[in-house]
């Protein structure tokens, strides 16, 4: 085993980074080690931190949620120290990502962010992503903060419908219909 708690943090936060086939968010990882019992809320976010200072991981902010990938540095260090690791611990991650599979696919699938176009009015950056391929791109403007908000707060729930929609009314022949 590690000979200190907070390596452990690190190299269990790398190897759940590494087993997914997805970055995961904060909440993904917080949930995992919070309700194992692994890390306390506090130590787990300085363990982050100090992966993040090192280069041994990356985050991506979005509006609400910071999403985090390992580097390849990151896959070095783990391959090197991944013994450290109990192989009940590993299994417990393993099964933890497979269980929160859909889950976590949908984390990352539907992101939207906005931010101020400084005249006023909101640019609303909305992306639909699908096995590291982004299969829609949409910026819009909108006149007021709030409803960048409400629209960023609905993408997550809506984007299947309003990918479809886009889809069908720009491919499919009226006719055939």
């Amino acid at each position: 085993m590690a000979s200190n708690a907070m390596t452990l943090y690190k190299l269990m936060i790398l190897y759940m980074l590494n087993s997914s086939n997805y970055p995961l968010t904060n909440a993904r990882i917080s949930e995992f080690m919070l309700q194992k019992g692994y890390a306390t809320y506090f130590n787990l976010q300085t363990a982050l931190s100090e992966l993040s200072e090192t280069g041994l991981i990356v985050s991506e902010n979005t509006m609400n949620s910071s999403f985090f990938k390992s580097t390849e540095e990151g896959k070095r260090t783990l391959e090197l120290l991944s013994n450290d690791i109990n192989h009940s611990i590993k299994n417990e991650i393993k099964s933890y990502l497979s269980d929160n599979f859909k889950t976590i696919k949908s984390d990352i699938s539907a992101t939207a962010n906005y931010k101020s176009a400084g005249n006023g009015d909101y640019i609303v950056n909305l992306n639909i992503n699908e096995y590291r391929t982004n299969l829609l791109s949409l910026s819009m403007s909108v006149p007021a903060e709030n409803i960048a908000e409400k629209i960023c707060a609905e993408w997550s729930k809506k984007s299947d419908d309003v990918y479809a929609l886009l889809f069908n009314s720009l491919v499919l022949d009226k006719s055939l219909q």
